[in-house]
């Protein structure tokens, strides 16, 4: 059962549009996303942790990762999603934008904290140039 805030209220099955600070309102609200890119070879997706950080979300990640190595001064996309199956409602938001590596400050509060184990001394940073998104329900 989601604990996200229910952004528009609606009728079960009808989308509704959100605003931009909707959007990053729910965003905000989240601890992981998916960052797409065009890889070497095909599409590629991976769930990552993240922060928002004005305009721009900000994950951390290692030089020798598939995102550090291909994901630099490139287009992206990132989703973030909220999903309650029982009651058949929830809301996802796209953004798409540039992503640009960064080496990581010694300090990282208010960066994003990794799931994972080990060092993450690369962040990228992702400029969003567009955001949409929708929900479901009510």
């Amino acid at each position: 059962m989601s604990t996200t805030p229910d952004p528009a209220p609606g009728p079960t099955g009808r989308l509704n549009e959100l605003t931009p600070a909707q959007c990053w309102e729910l965003v905000s609200s989240q601890p992981v996303g998916r960052l797409a890119w065009q890889g070497p070879h095909a599409p590629t997706v991976v769930p990552v942790n993240f922060t928002v950080d004005g305009q721009s979300i900000r994950i951390r990640t290692t030089a020798y990762s598939e995102a550090g190595q291909q994901c630099d001064d490139s287009p992206v996309a990132f989703q973030v999603d909220s999903i309650d199956v029982e009651g058949k409602r929830g809301w996802s938001v796209l953004m798409r934008g540039h992503a640009h590596a960064e080496w990581a400050p010694t300090d990282t509060a208010g960066t994003p904290q990794p799931w994972v184990t080990g060092p993450r001394t690369l962040h990228l940073r992702v400029d969003v140039e567009e955001i949409s998104g929708r929900s479901l329900g009510g």
